[in-house]
């Protein structure tokens, strides 16, 4: 903090958004730190502190009385008259915001006989937030965002420079007919793929055997989709790192979860470590407990499930193609 010098930052939020993290980290930063500065007298406990040394960052209490108009006109004046100051607004979907309390099981600050119970509450404040967050300089979405990840993209925000920062992905496969993983960022259906399962030699294998390998990269289709599939995803990869986050769920499926996705998920980190070799890639298959064993022994010894196998699905054959 000496070497650099930080604008004031007001941080804009409902209740469960992560105000009191982001708050926590600006302090961490060497900002002063104050939280829920009452509506009505932001410029007269706030602007005073502007002669400190430390910058500033503070947050506003919203309660259900608050009169949003007048609360945006307050800001909108507050920025006339303090150009340097920045807004920040965090937010994230009303189901996340709900999920949150209840695992919490804190009372939200809105909730009343008159307003009505916790997503009646989420909702009147979201309502009054959304006029008061066009504001914003920057704005996080923090429904998939660890603290970790928030720490890191309000460093950004601030260009400060981030050391020793681990990205991982996780690549899970899956069946459709379990239910899709709710937890990725990113789904990817190859049911379009030709079925090993109706192959009934391969049937009892898995996308990590050979035979199954070959029959799926011997299809023309498979093989044109993950040359175009595995670039794109290595192409987004740094640009999520970009945003702050220091984690990426990819989920691949088909059918049963035993096949084409076991397969592709394979071989798609295999090329992702090729490539990002600094990067934790961590491949899991959901489904595994329900593959059984392979019917055939002799097929079976070519089971390959460390990441050698990955290899053996070749990559180079594949980029070839």
């Amino acid at each position: 903090m000496k070497d650099k010098t930080y604008p004031p930052f007001l941080i804009l939020g409902t209740n469960g958004s992560g105000l009191t993290t982001a708050l926590d980290i600006y302090a961490d930063h060497g900002f002063m730190a104050l939280a829920n500065v009452p509506p009505g007298q932001v410029a007269q406990t706030v602007l005073p502190l502007a002669e400190q040394q430390a910058p500033v960052a503070f947050t506003i209490r919203l309660t259900p009385d608050t009169d949003a108009a007048a609360l945006v006109a307050e800001l909108q004046a507050l920025k006339s008259q303090w150009p340097a100051l920045k807004v920040l607004a965090l937010d994230a979907p009303e189901e996340v915001l709900v999920q949150r309390y209840f695992q919490s099981e804190k009372r939200h600050a809105f909730e009343s006989p008159q307003l009505g119970g916790l997503q009646a509450a989420i909702a009147a404040e979201k309502k009054l937030f959304s006029p008061v967050k066009d504001l914003k300089d920057y704005s996080i979405d923090t429904s998939t965002t660890t603290a970790e990840e928030l720490g890191h993209k309000i460093a950004r925000i601030l260009g400060l420079p981030i050391e020793n920062e681990a990205f991982t992905v996780y690549i899970n496969t899956f069946g459709f007919k379990y239910g899709a993983p709710q937890d990725a960022e990113l789904v990817f259906d190859m049911r379009f793929m030709t079925n090993p399962f109706y192959d009934e030699r391969l049937r009892p294998l898995t996308g990590q055997d050979k035979p199954v390998r070959d029959f799926i990269f011997n299809l023309e289709h498979a093989r044109t989709f993950f040359d175009k599939w595995a670039d794109l995803v290595a192409d987004m990869l740094p640009l999520y790192q970009a945003q702050g986050k220091t984690r990426l769920s990819i989920a691949v499926g088909c059918t049963g979860g035993k096949h084409r996705s076991v397969c592709m998920g394979e071989a798609l980190a295999t090329y992702l470590k090729e490539r990002y070799p600094t990067f934790h890639i961590i491949i899991n298959h959901r489904e595994m407990l329900k593959w059984g064993k392979p019917a055939l022994e002799s097929q079976g010894a070519a089971r390959q499930s460390d990441s050698a196998s990955a290899s053996a699905c070749s990559i180079g054959e594949v980029a070839g193609a």
